[in-house]
């Protein structure tokens, strides 16, 4: 790299940045290390621009529907904003922008790689749809005929991803792990939404898609007293989630908040007793899930409830912080959530969170971050 002149980086993507805490870190990170950071996204009016300091967003006007029709409005428009932009290094963040990356290269070689944020072969969209499989198989593998390497989000991914295309450098993984602050205990969400005090606080955060196991936890917590529930999200699936729990009889203990931005929400996961990750659905992608919500409740300090799938498994289980189950199976969720209501299991996980919350945090796992992208800049040619 060159010492008087800043690396370029341009990250290019279709995420609304309003709900991107992972990519915020990525660019912060790069810009605090002297690179010359630029970010292609997709356009919203809300976006607060000024927490995105050292970084320069440029940002693309989408239609929100239909779904394709945004996706191939995107490929078009990022494709010629890209054309004139030199850089030393360019990231596909996720699968759809590798391909007006690969057109890019068609007029001008340039070095990029793939940060792989979720296996796309692996979705669970995908699941019983061959034509859409074949089609987005095609779509990356095509992506990647020139691509310099990628990284993915967690060991099993970066071998599935190695296996697939074995001829692909994979550099290794970088986990979705929140930047570590410093604890502020909070009483936001039992005084916000009126909760009873002698109601243990259940909390879920991410987007209400299938998959989730959103349907089991309500159901699971049906017959547990005491227990109030929190959907930190938007998506599909709520309107139906919020038929369910009027059905339950469960609307005094179901609050749905919505989507919230990044940076508000820590005080209301710190506000909840204990976290749910119960990822059920069927395809490699969520099999072996680590999503970010595992380390935001550890580093919030409240015991998970997560999936026994092998990623987030291994996590919960050899650090103690909490109860695995089989995601599609109810009963076993119910008694979790049983578990966990009693004093002396929960004392016992909130004691093992406090030596484990400043184990898993972006000041460290950021070096490994920092490793993939300064090995793609030394490679280039």
């Amino acid at each position: 790299m060159n010492s008087e002149k800043k690396p370029c980086v341009w990250i290019v993507t279709i995420s609304d940045l309003r709900y991107e805490a992972n990519l915020f870190r990525k660019a912060q990170t790069l810009a605090k290390k002297g690179f010359d950071v630029r970010i292609l996204a997709a356009y919203h009016e809300e976006l607060d621009l000024s927490i995105w300091q050292g970084v320069s967003v440029t940002r693309l006007k989408l239609p929100v529907k239909p779904t394709f029709w945004r996706f191939l409005v995107f490929v078009v428009k990022s494709f010629f904003k890209l054309v004139p932009q030199k850089a030393d290094l360019f990231i596909a963040y996720d699968y759809l922008p590798l391909l007006p990356l690969r057109m890019k290269y068609v007029l001008s070689p340039i070095v990029y790689v793939y940060d792989s944020v979720e296996l796309l072969f692996g979705l669970n969209s995908l699941v019983g749809r061959p034509w859409r499989h074949r089609f987005w198989h095609w779509y990356e593998r095509l992506g990647l005929q020139k691509c310099r390497g990628a990284f993915t989000v967690c060991r099993s991914d970066a071998r599935a991803l190695q296996k697939l295309y074995p001829s692909l450098k994979v550099y290794g993984y970088v986990r979705n792990i929140p930047e570590y602050r410093p604890l502020t205990p909070s009483n936001f969400l039992r005084r916000s939404y009126g909760i009873p005090a002698d109601h243990k606080i259940a909390i879920y955060q991410g987007m209400l898609f299938e998959g989730r196991g959103l349907r089991e936890i309500l159901a699971a917590c049906r017959q547990v007293d005491k227990v109030t529930l929190v959907f930190v999200g938007d998506g599909p699936l709520l309107n139906e989630l919020k038929r369910l729990a009027r059905e339950y009889g469960m609307e005094s203990r179901v609050i749905f908040t919505g989507l919230l931005l990044f940076q508000d929400l820590q005080k209301y996961t710190a506000g909840a007793d204990f976290g749910f990750t119960v990822i059920s659905g069927k395809g490699l992608s969520y099999y072996h899930a680590l999503p970010n919500k595992l380390f935001e409740y550890i580093q919030a300090e409240i015991p998970v409830i997560g999936s026994n799938y092998p990623e987030i498994a291994a996590i919960i289980e050899s650090e103690k912080i909490g109860l695995t189950v089989n995601p599609t199976n109810i009963s076993e969720i119910r008694q979790a959530v049983r578990q966990m209501s009693e004093q002396n299991n929960y004392d016992k996980f909130k004691i093992r969170l406090k030596k484990v919350a400043q184990k898993y945090t972006w000041q460290k796992e950021e070096k490994e971050y920092l490793r993939i992208i300064r090995s793609a800049l030394a490679e280039k040619s």
